[in-house]
């Protein structure tokens, strides 16, 4: 029987799959950690108009400046602690077109700030089993105005927090996996393991292997754990056998790094030498050779406003610390029961927080390369710190709507505060990083005309780094910059209205040098020359 045209009804278009609604939501949380990374960099460049200089920055470019022109990594005067940074740099700018200078001053700071927020989002759902968790835990992170400093400034650490993130991830992961049997993706895991670790050793010796530190510490108290226990525990036992081989190799990747690959890393061990012997006298003596933290004070408007802007280091810190021991001591009590990623993360917060701990009497012996380093500690500290803040903010506010409000409010009035400290911004700080282009003009236009000469550009860094941001290795026809104390063959100074500013910020005395002849005017920036003092000075 043959069909009639009404029975025949047309072919329906196959519908299309919809997305699992947990895949949306991840999707989501992704793109919104992104969207909030790119504005805090967006931030930080337009602040300035991308016209920003600081002295990591100023050495960095002076070190990618002369990778480049030399064309290898083990050039005379390299950097000691680690080449990757500035091959990345270089390989920027090879692929881009763009200097090394507008490379770190627009673009690599937003790079930093996404870098934070994704990678934060990616170990954080797994360390705390949820994306609403790891979406808060990634977002707590931009609270921090020291980290968001470090990753948007002109120095490796944008690099080397991310990998840290990522190398958590995967040393997670790869245990999950085992545990799991799934075998091929747990092979996986383990390489992108390794790989980080190699790459975090090729970064920054030091701090590219606090992780490995940490994780040391983590397995050290594991085993003295597991040895007093009476009774094997089948979960963590061998949970801690394949962390042990984990670190031994990954000890093994930084010995490769430091002394066949790149030799000159090596000297780390010379500065760990001096740092034992210091720390010897100190102990002896109890008399610091140094205090980096007295001159911090100075640095801001005011000391309430410094307080007000590291209110939240401090919130941090101790919600962290509590929602450690909150869950530390059930753990210990019946640790067969404990999951797997909470064992790890309170291990490794441990850990960071031991060598925050020890980061305080290396900067009071005065070790050169260890300056401010609780400052720098702290930033990778507080990438661990913030899931567990969460986990202890979430058990607080539980499920009230407006707790969750009051909460959020708050965590914008903390945004805005940590964007103006890791600008330093002239409302808040003394030490501006900012900079016009008539400044950097009118010193160009002195180095260009004169030769072997000195021009004091006032009494702090900021027009000395500024600079060498632009002009990575300084002035040309043998000129110098003189910062601070004055060079007896100083003769001449820049002053312009910013600087103006920055000194009555600092309660600097006006120069008496603008006595003398004004030999340049741009406008916004005059070159003079000072007055001769004897017959025998031009």
């Amino acid at each position: 029987m043959t069909p009639s045209r009404r029975d025949v009804q047309p072919a329906q278009p196959a519908a299309k799959a919809r997305p699992h609604p947990l895949q949306e939501s991840q999707l989501s949380a992704f793109w919104l950690i992104a969207a909030v990374g790119l504005c805090f960099g967006l931030y930080f460049v337009l602040r300035y108009g991308g016209r920003w200089g600081e002295i990591d920055g100023v050495a960095f470019a002076g070190i990618i400046a002369r990778m480049q022109l030399e064309g290898r990594i083990d050039y005379a005067g390299a950097y000691p602690h680690g080449y990757a940074y500035a091959t990345w740099v270089n390989m920027l700018s090879y692929f881009t077109g763009r200097p090394i200078g507008e490379l770190m001053q627009v673009y690599t700071p937003i790079l930093g700030n996404v870098f934070l927020g994704i990678f934060g989002f990616a170990a954080f759902r797994r360390w705390l089993g949820s994306d609403r968790l790891g979406l808060i835990a990634a977002s707590t992170l931009f609270l921090v105005p020291e980290l968001v400093f470090t990753v948007s400034r002109g120095n490796h650490e944008k690099i080397t927090v991310a990998l840290t993130l990522l190398a958590s991830l995967s040393l997670l992961k790869g245990f999950m996996e085992a545990q799991a049997r799934n075998w091929g993706l747990f092979a996986a895991w383990v390489a992108v393991y390794y790989l980080v670790t190699f790459s975090l050793a090729t970064l920054n010796v030091f701090f590219g292997s606090s992780f490995i530190v940490a994780s040391t510490v983590a397995l050290v108290f594991a085993l003295l754990f597991l040895g007093m226990r009476r009774h094997p525990l089948s979960q963590l036992r061998p949970a801690a056998q394949r962390l042990a081989l984990r670190v031994g190799a990954s000890w093994l990747l930084v010995l490769l790094v430091m002394w066949y690959i790149y030799p000159i890393a090596g000297q780390n061990l010379e500065v760990l030498k001096t740092a034992l012997a210091k720390l010897g006298a100190l102990a002896l003596s109890f008399t610091p050779e140094s205090n980096p933290y007295e001159s911090t004070a100075t640095d801001w408007a005011s000391p309430w406003v410094y307080k007000l802007l590291s209110s939240f280091r401090w919130i941090l810190f101790l919600g962290s610390f509590a929602a450690w021991l909150m869950l530390l001591i059930p753990t210990l009590r019946t640790p067969e029961r404990a999951p797997i990623p909470r064992v790890f993360l309170l291990a490794l917060y441990g850990g960071f927080g031991l060598q925050l701990a020890a980061a305080i009497p290396i900067d009071l012996i005065g070790l050169e390369a260890g300056s401010n380093l609780q400052v720098r500690m702290y930033t990778y500290f507080a990438v661990f710190a913030a899931p567990l803040f969460t986990l202890g903010l979430s058990r607080l506010l539980g499920s009230s709507p407006w707790r969750w409000q009051a909460a959020g409010a708050a965590a914008v009035v903390l945004a805005v505060l940590s964007l103006l400290k890791a600008t330093l911004d002239p409302w808040v700080s003394n030490r501006w990083m900012h900079y016009s282009a008539g400044e950097i003009e009118a010193i160009h236009t002195w180095s260009e005309r004169e030769r072997e000469s000195v021009l004091w550009v006032g009494p702090e860094t900021r027009l000395y780094d500024a600079y060498y941001m632009e002009y990575n290795f300084g002035p040309s026809n043998l000129n110098d910059l003189d910062v601070a104390r004055r060079n007896p063959f100083t003769f001449h100074t820049l002053n312009s209205s910013l600087k103006q500013a920055n000194s009555i910020a600092w309660g600097f005395p006006q120069s008496t040098w603008l006595l003398g002849d004004q030999v340049y005017d741009n406008g916004e920036a005059q070159i003079y020359h000072r007055s001769p003092q004897t017959p025998f000075q031009r």
